[in-house]
């Protein structure tokens, strides 16, 4: 498992600087960067050339950081690709996207989680780079609530919001199961819609995210857990618990975490249902 280092955030004038980045060009300068989910910094050094084929990639890098006028920036000593990057997903997301709070949000979320097992399960599911590009800028709904590229994200960052709020009385090992149910839940919408939201993908419309949020769950999951550990079968047991019909073959909740995911989910699509609906009736 590999380990963050420092953050752009806290990186000041003097420091030394070692860890995991992701080295992008300045959108407007085309000036080489070290990113992370918490912010950026310039790279001033004769290696920028060398480096310059690094853009774009993660990379483990070391530095010394100092003040170049008003701005800080950083003496690059070295920086080699990462082959494999299986620390917190988010943290090295590309920065300045529009949804970057939400995306923060989830980071620091993820880092809270203690249980070092579910920790790898999330880092492995989420090392797609596929998957995670589709998940943060996936809709959660083509008309329903948040039903807009980057809507999926804004929608899970709100259920661990909210589960942070209302799990407060559990033990450790239960907070990380809920949070780990909240920021899996509707994953598999990463691949429900195509053209940006507007009408279900293949998948969406023969097997649905939960569907396909278990394909993406079982061979990380197998290379952790054997199919009779009870963490596994927990966690599967508050992704996949609803009440239906006992012939469906889905199984109604039986602990009060699911409640809590439920309630999570619930509150964050009536918040947003109600928000729009507020919205369309001042706009007349």
């Amino acid at each position: 498992m590999c380990n963050k280092g420092d953050w752009v955030r806290e990186i000041r004038a003097g420091n030394t600087v070692q860890g995991f980045f992701r080295m992008e060009r300045g959108r407007k300068d085309r000036s080489l960067r070290l990113t992370d989910v918490s912010g950026s910094i310039p790279i001033l050094s004769n290696k920028v050339t060398s480096v310059s084929n690094l853009a774009g990639k993660v990379v483990w890098a070391s530095g010394f950081a100092e003040r170049c006028g008003f701005a800080l920036t950083l003496q690059l000593i070295a920086a080699v690709p990462a082959i494999c990057w299986t620390g917190n997903p988010f943290a090295l997301t590309q920065h300045g996207l529009s949804e970057m709070e939400d995306i923060v949000a989830l980071a620091e979320h993820v880092r809270r989680i203690e249980d070092k097992e579910l920790k790898q399960l999330i880092d492995d599911i989420f090392s797609d780079a596929a998957l995670l590009h589709a998940f943060l800028n996936a809709p959660a709904s083509i008309k329903h609530h948040h039903a807009w590229p980057g809507g999926l994200v804004k929608h899970t960052r709100e259920v661990m919001d909210m589960a942070v709020h209302i799990s407060a009385c559990l033990i450790q090992s239960e907070r990380d199961l809920v949070m780990t149910a909240c920021l899996l839940h509707d994953a598999g919408k990463a691949f429900e819609y195509q053209q940006g939201g507007r009408w279900l993908s293949p998948r969406g419309r023969l097997l649905g995210h939960e569907i396909t949020l278990l394909e993406l769950f079982s061979p990380v999951a197998d290379c952790i857990w054997s199919h009779g550990n009870p963490k596994r079968m927990m966690l599967l047991h508050l992704l996949t618990a609803k009440p239906a019909p006992q012939w469906t073959g889905i199984r109604h909740p039986r602990t009060r975490l699911v409640s809590i995911v439920r309630f999570a989910d619930r509150w964050s699509i009536d918040e947003d249902v109600q928000g729009h609906r507020s919205e369309s009736q001042n706009s007349y």
